[in-house]
């Protein structure tokens, strides 16, 4: 791994943000509930927040089909001996359920707002790569109002990319993304919190900052191992940008859009 400082910014032109636990909060908070919830429900068992979490984890991360979530809804059915039996189904009815907490309860990670203003000052191009469905990005959008007080996601970003047919660690997210903006791995720099993140930038040749956030702990040796960079909070990336003189980077950057 890296010193943040030996970050060579004025050679990128892109910057990818993942979503959950990398761009916003809480979320997969807002998951655990619902696993929960239908644990309770159907399999008629309870488990705390962190257990459900750290099977979740264990399940996605040791999957290789394309569609990890409808592993997960497998998994629950055979694990639990739930009554419905259409993994399909299961699927759908969870991506439903954390609605309203997604709407109300959901927000950024700390100083990424700001992060990302200064990062457009520059003129960089910024993109989301996220498994995120579209129905969550429009809650963010157009629902959550603690989130849309600070930043609109679909103003902020050039690119939202999701819903690819392959899941991370895969690296398909971020190779569409770059054949979209027309970029190449080193004109890219990534910021991802978890495991199957960073390794899914690693695996399309881009550099990647990791971001801590808690939900990925028990993975954290697996991360310092093949991350880049990291920070404890964007306030540090912050702070790495006010080291570097831009004036006239700042003038002459630019990238046709």
């Amino acid at each position: 791994m890296k010193a943040l400082s030996e970050l060579d910014l004025k050679k990128k032109k892109l910057i990818i943000f993942d979503m959950d636990g990398t761009l916003i909060d809480h979320s997969l908070d807002a998951w655990n509930l619902v696993d929960q919830e239908l644990i309770q429900e159907y399999g008629h068992k309870f488990l705390t927040l962190e257990e459900i979490q750290a099977k979740r984890d264990e399940v996605l991360h040791n999957n290789n089909s394309g569609d990890i979530y409808l592993a997960y809804s497998e998994y629950l059915i055979r694990e639990y001996n739930f009554p419905i039996k259409d993994a399909a189904a299961l699927t759908i009815l969870r991506r439903d359920k954390p609605n309203k907490i997604l709407a109300e309860k959901v927000d950024f990670k700390p100083d990424v707002v700001p992060l990302i203003k200064r990062l457009k000052e520059l003129n960089f191009l910024l993109a989301l790569a996220t498994l995120s469905t579209q129905t969550q990005i429009d809650i963010y959008s157009q629902k959550n109002k603690k989130m849309l007080s600070q930043m609109n996601i679909t103003e902020a970003f050039n690119l939202i990319m999701t819903n690819v047919p392959k899941k991370k660690p895969d690296p398909e997210v971020y190779l569409k993304i770059m054949e979209e903006m027309q970029m190449q791995p080193e004109d890219c720099l990534v910021f991802e919190d978890s495991f199957t993140g960073v390794l899914a930038g690693k695996r399309a040749g881009i550099e990647v900052v990791n971001i801590y956030d808690p939900h990925a702990d028990a993975e954290r040796d697996k991360i310092d191992a093949i991350t880049d960079y990291k920070i404890a909070n964007y306030g540090e990336f912050i702070a790495y940008l006010d080291s570097i003189s831009f004036d006239d980077y700042a003038r002459t950057f630019k990238i046709n859009q």
